[in-house]
């Protein structure tokens, strides 16, 4: 990592914005502060989401690792419901 804890670090590469974002939805839940880098360029030019390396989701250094195994987490499943989830009563009952 780099030296200064505060300095933005590149943790995951997106060509899909939504992708990026989804992620950058769990790791603040988690508590990790995110940026996205070259959204709105990917957003709005698709097709250079490959020439500017896609969107980049950035968090501070002092995060990368944690932010790292909550990816693996995400990755591994970890966070994924249950077959038999029961998400409770909706808005109609």
């Amino acid at each position: 990592m780099q030296d200064d804890p505060d300095a933005w670090v590149t943790v995951a590469r997106f060509n899909d914005p939504v992708d990026a974002q989804l992620l950058q939805g769990r790791l603040q839940a988690e508590g990790v502060t995110t940026f996205l880098a070259d959204q709105n360029l990917v957003q709005t030019h698709q097709l250079l989401a490959i020439a500017v390396g896609g969107v980049r989701v950035q968090v501070a250094a002092r995060d990368a690792d944690l932010a790292a195994e909550i990816i693996a987490a995400l990755d591994s499943g970890d966070y994924a419901l249950d077959e038999d989830f029961d998400p409770g009563p909706t808005v109609d009952d």
